[in-house]
């Protein structure tokens, strides 16, 4: 099959980009089942397995779309074409009018809080991630720290009620001062206490190390979150998640990997429960749930229905 992927923004991508690394990801899991792939993302963007071209406009991108592609799939800059395409967002836009037809959504619940049922979950290259030699007594928060429905006030306060040190990962702390409702909750004063370490954003060798060695993966989130790359992630590095039920978390923490949380109190039960988790089957349930391969596979079976002129409902 020949196919397009077109995304907004820079491939590979450096530090936050979850959507980039996900599109990065599927490029190369569809080359090695034997696909043409031709990539179109910003100016500077790079792949080793596939043709790379370059769009830092809507103009530039439909001018770079072969003209005998079977299928363009959109993870931004969504455009009208003649060709069959498939539109998969990755963030939480349920007001926006879809004007196009042929949406997909990353998970169970963000198809149903944008209307539809049409969902592929994120996928990883599983064999990218490892166990960590050692635990410590640390928490782990990663995530946009000035974006508050992360939630880091939350953390930030857990981990003076339950009495644990936790690393912060997601930004710089003076970013604490750059959103309103950040600032009114006092994140900034709150977290100067040596109990909190910051990391910064964090990539590489550096995120392996932090979500391997974290007792668990802290994510107090207070919106509707599309998927959770991060919290999967940890999985997969044998750390297993606390989170609040919000948004796509239910459909990723099992038994194996994690807690649901709602109350401090619950909060204080799912903390000591996790000490009965192996790391090992946490890595295992992930890393069966939610390889790329899995991913790839989902989309194909997508690309076949709108190549055959189905319309996605």
């Amino acid at each position: 099959m020949r196919i397009t992927l077109v995304v907004a923004g820079a491939i590979p991508s450096r530090g936050y980009g979850g959507t980039q690394r996900q599109v990065e990801w599927l490029a190369s899991e569809l080359v090695r089942l034997g696909h043409r792939v031709v990539l179109i993302a910003d100016p500077g963007s790079s792949h080793p397995h596939c043709e790379v071209r370059h769009a830092a406009s809507d103009a530039q991108c439909r001018a770079a779309i072969p003209a005998d592609t079977d299928i363009v799939h959109f993870h931004g800059r969504f455009l009208e074409i003649a060709c069959p395409s498939l539109n998969t967002t990755h963030g939480f836009w349920p007001e926006r009018p879809k004007v196009r037809p042929n949406w997909s959504y990353v998970s169970a619940s963000h198809a149903r809080n944008h209307g539809s049922e049409t969902f592929v979950y994120n996928g990883f290259p599983v064999d990218s991630y490892r166990l960590a030699g050692s635990k410590t007594d640390r928490l782990l928060f990663l995530a946009g720290i000035a974006r508050a429905g992360k939630n880091l006030n939350r953390a930030v306060d857990l981990a003076r009620r339950f009495d644990f040190p936790l690393d912060i990962a997601g930004g710089a702390r003076w970013r604490l001062l750059t959103r309103s409702r950040v600032r009114r909750d006092r994140v900034f004063f709150k977290s100067l206490s040596r109990r909190y370490r910051f990391h910064g954003t964090v990539d590489g060798a550096q995120k392996l190390r932090l979500l391997g060695e974290a007792k668990a993966f802290l994510n107090p989130i207070a919106w509707e979150e599309p998927f959770g790359m991060a919290p999967v992630e940890a999985m997969l590095c044998g750390t297993p998640a606390l989170s609040t039920p919000r948004g796509a978390l239910p459909e990723l923490i099992d038994a194996d990997t994690g807690r649901l949380f709602d109350t401090d109190a619950e909060f204080g039960a799912a903390l000591a429960a996790i000490a009965e988790l192996s790391p090992q089957r946490c890595r295992d349930s992930a890393a069966d749930r939610f390889p790329i391969a899995r991913t790839a596979k989902g989309y194909l079976d997508l690309y076949a229905r709108l190549i055959d002129g189905e319309a996605l409902p």
